[in-house]
């Protein structure tokens, strides 16, 4: 099983920052890492953010993200 995969965000999606908070994903191309039930994404130029794994879930069912390869 793959740990690490390439994803691009298609739109800006808010998300729970780690601090509590609300945070928004930009548009874009990153590393991702699955981190326990989060999926942790590393951007060029960018600083890494975590984002819950069900929600990402939901992101790629409407379109919001795509995730190469990913077999969760």
């Amino acid at each position: 099983m793959r740990s690490s995969y390439r994803a691009r965000i298609h739109r800006p999606f808010p998300y729970a920052h780690k601090e509590g908070g609300s945070m928004v994903a930009p548009v874009g191309a990153y590393e991702v890492a699955e981190v326990g039930e989060h999926l942790q994404f590393a951007g060029e130029g960018r600083e890494p953010f975590t984002v819950d794994k069900n929600l990402a879930m939901e992101h790629l069912r409407t379109g919001l993200l795509t995730i190469e390869d990913w077999e969760s």
